[in-house]
């Protein structure tokens, strides 16, 4: 089926860090690594570079964590300003500069706002400001609504996966196979077997969604983790961007040209740590799990993208956002990097600096696909007759008769 694809996205391993990341002294490793890569997992080298002309796939990856999507919230409000500004169209809006969007626990709220509902990134991030509990996993009531899910009610009313307007990827956790799940407008379009309810979808990456989410047919249905209020989902999949690449370079249907990670540019937006755990608890050991899930994430894609990952690979995540400061603060901090068994350290760079060179990258990408004749990328329109048949194929198929594209 082609849930099971989706499934198989996350079973699929990245590639091998590339010899540029490693030292000297272990270049009998970087070697095997190599010839892993190339003979076994994509069957030859990739293609440096954006290959036959048709330029970069934009892909925006957006963490779950314990701030409840606080400084993703900040970041994108923050890029979509810099994109207005440099394309000269104040009506421009996230999605339009992505062909697609991943988000986990906080992040699926996230991406489904902009990339379903077409929310301007200052209202997606008015809902996150005012509902952080809820979107932390943490279960929290009051605000602005009696029940958790009504958050998610209110803002996707009947929309489901398919709706997206661009292809849209939300990581789960299924209690019921033990197994991660991952909820794809690519997989949503062939049937109703796969289309959820994207409220229900959101509520159950955040955890604390129904007891059981069920496809438009109720052929396919899965028992989300909810963590008992901590945060389970969001923990058990913290950081989708591995899922992204990988659907990105497997799906040569909607990405024909993307051989390999030197035709991508990635924007993962990370978490900012609630604070240090005075005493441990199930929610905060998840949360903690979560956080070292999310940085072995970081590090395994920042090692593929080899030497492109200082300008196709960006990560924006802060040190903790301490009390009474805003997430925006976190903005004028000078960026932190994860480096494998060495901690975290500071970069050169604030949060916002690294976020206005993304923003330049997209404008120029725009501005050449204007220009081009090429398509970067085909997308499947939603528009076609639904069907209840559960018998859909298990390949992720897309038309290649279509040209049309969104910037």
């Amino acid at each position: 089926m082609a849930a099971a694809a989706s499934l198989a996205l996350l079973d699929r391993t990245l590639p091998f860090p590339n010899a540029a990341g490693f030292g000297d002294s272990d270049r009998l490793s970087q070697e095997i690594f190599s010839i892993l890569e190339s003979k076994f997992l994509f069957g030859a080298p990739p293609l440096e570079g954006a290959c036959f002309g048709a330029g970069l796939v934009r892909v925006l990856s957006i963490d779950g964590g314990a701030d409840g999507g606080a400084l993703a919230a900040a970041a994108l409000v923050h890029l979509e300003r810099r994109l207005q500004e440099l394309s000269g169209n104040p009506a421009a809006r996230v999605a339009d500069f992505f062909d697609l969007a991943a988000g986990s626990g906080s992040g699926g709220f996230l991406a489904a706002a902009l990339f379903a509902c077409q929310m301007p990134a200052e209202a997606a991030r008015d809902v996150v400001v005012k509902n952080r509990k809820v979107l932390s996993g943490r279960g929290g009531r009051g605000g602005l609504f009696r029940r958790p899910e009504a958050v998610f009610k209110k803002v996707f009313g009947d929309l489901t996966v398919r709706d997206a307007a661009k292809p849209l990827l939300i990581p789960c956790y299924d209690m019921a196979t033990a197994a991660p799940f991952v909820f794809s407008r690519a997989d949503a379009v062939e049937a109703e077997a796969f289309d959820f309810p994207l409220w229900q979808v959101c509520a159950a990456a955040c955890g604390v969604g129904p007891a059981e989410v069920a496809s438009l047919d109720g052929h396919t249905r899965l028992r989300a983790a909810t963590g008992a209020g901590g945060g389970g989902a969001s923990a058990a999949v913290a950081n989708p961007t591995a899922v992204a690449v990988t659907h990105v370079l497997h799906n040569k249907r909607e990405f024909p040209f993307a051989a390999g990670t030197g035709d991508l540019v990635v924007l993962s937006l990370g978490g900012s740590a609630a604070g240090s755990v005075v005493l441990p608890s199930a929610s905060s050991l998840l949360h903690i799990a979560g956080a070292c899930q999310a940085d072995m994430v970081d590090q395994a894609v920042s090692m593929a993208f080899g030497d492109r990952r200082a300008t196709n690979y960006i990560r924006i995540q802060g040190n903790g956002i301490a009390a009474g400061e805003t997430a925006e603060a976190a903005l004028t901090e000078r960026g932190v990097e994860s480096v494998l068994f060495r901690g975290k350290k500071l970069m050169a760079q604030t949060n916002g600096e690294r976020l206005d060179g993304v923003a330049e990258q997209l404008v120029q990408e725009h501005h050449r696909r204007l220009e081009s004749k090429a398509p970067a990328v085909l997308v499947k329109p939603s528009a076609t007759p639904r069907t209840s048949s559960s018998a859909a194929s298990t390949l992720i198929t897309v038309s290649t008769n279509s040209s049309s594209e969104s910037p």
